[in-house]
């Protein structure tokens, strides 16, 4: 990150902006120019960030990014020392393999066996068509969740710039480009501040999951 690191961030597929822990930001001189709009299913908040950051990983960069200045707190529950959070506005200029099993990230072109299904960019986040509607390819939801939906309010689900609570209800079937997914629970919120996108769609439902964002499509393996 402009020459300093490494880090340990955080992926989410989920999250259209790129955060920064405040104290690291200040210890490697970065300072706050401009702020943004930190936009989450459930809410809305302002937030200092800085631009024209170079981030690197491994073999891969990405100049002229931002990185919003976030205290991290869902994040840091997770533990493991993590400093910030890679997003959208980092992903979105590769096309990479999340492999769920090895636990891998690859950056590269490649030709992959699977439910091939094509996507749309909704808020900066890739949006996939299924039988639930628009659902929102998220890294960082264990749940399949519907937006607008009431249930009891049993949960409560974290994101970073707010929560809300939500509640199980019954499962519908999910379909995508013909294929049935199998999953566990159906969680809704009552809520839902991306218009045009009705819920999430957790990568864990998946043994890999490619995004070719130089052609706008996904396989779902």
């Amino acid at each position: 990150m402009n020459g300093h690191g490494p880090y340990r961030f955080l992926l989410d597929t989920g999250t259209q902006l790129n955060h920064l822990d405040p104290k690291l930001a200040k210890s490697i001189g970065l300072r706050a120019s401009l702020r943004v709009e930190v936009i989450s299913a459930f809410a809305v908040a302002q937030a200092p960030a800085a631009e024209g950051i170079e981030i690197a990983l491994e073999s891969v960069k990405a100049g002229a990014q931002r990185l919003v200045f976030s205290d991290l707190e869902t994040v840091h529950r997770l533990g493991y020392d993590i400093k910030g959070v890679l997003g959208q506005d980092f992903l979105s200029r590769f096309d990479y393999l999340l492999d769920l099993r090895a636990k891998r990230l690859e950056f590269s072109k490649q030709d992959r066996t699977g439910t091939r299904a094509e996507f749309q960019t909704i808020h900066g986040q890739q949006a996939v068509s299924t039988s639930l509607g628009w659902l929102l390819l998220d890294s960082g939801t264990a749940w399949v969740v519907l937006f607008g939906e009431a249930g009891p309010r049993t949960n409560d689900i974290l994101t970073l710039a707010g929560s809300s609570k939500a509640g199980t209800v019954p499962r519908k079937p999910l379909i995508i480009e013909g294929r049935t997914i199998r999953y566990d629970e159906l969680v809704a919120v009552p809520g839902g501040n991306q218009a045009g996108v009705a819920g999430l769609l957790p990568v864990s439902l998946f043994k890999s999951v490619y995004v070719c964002n130089s052609e706008g499509y996904v396989v779902l393996d």
